[in-house]
């Protein structure tokens, strides 16, 4: 990979990781997939006969990489500011990753529903990432019912 190793001098080219002032800016994180998740899918039914969407394990060890970013916009509507968390996942194409599903990340023990998939934009001859758009899930374990 050219490029990867350098004395710290600017290429020419423009980077979405760093902004003025030498910052890491948004979409930094996205480039190192350094999480490695478990899909969950399906239902599951205790001894009991209660149905859960937390499902089976389906796959583990899926390398992804995982970022919060927030931010800050003003409503109109109720004259205040309001604070907007968005959690995006970046996993490779091969993974089988389907909208519902629920990816665990064993490094921190959260879970995540993933809400939409798209195409992440590459250089076009490989197959693109999937950009996933995640919302936090809470009260649930690998052994939740």
């Amino acid at each position: 990979m050219a490029g990867a190793h350098g004395s710290g001098k600017s290429s020419g080219g423009s980077s979405a990781a760093h902004t003025s002032g030498g910052k890491i800016g948004s979409g930094a994180l996205l480039k190192f997939r350094n999480r490695q998740c478990s899909v969950l899918r399906g239902t599951a039914v205790n001894e009991f006969g209660d149905a859960s969407d937390v499902g089976q394990v389906k796959y583990t060890g899926i390398p992804v990489s995982i970022e919060e970013t927030t931010d800050i916009v003003f409503d109109a509507a109720t004259q205040r500011e309001q604070i907007i968390r968005t959690i995006t996942c970046v996993a490779p194409n091969w993974a089988d990753i389907q909208d519902g599903d629920t990816l665990y990340d064993p490094s921190n023990g959260n879970f995540f529903i993933v809400e939409s998939i798209q195409g992440r934009p590459g250089p076009g001859y490989f197959p693109p990432d999937k950009l996933l758009k995640l919302r936090m899930r809470s009260g649930i374990t690998l052994a939740s019912d």
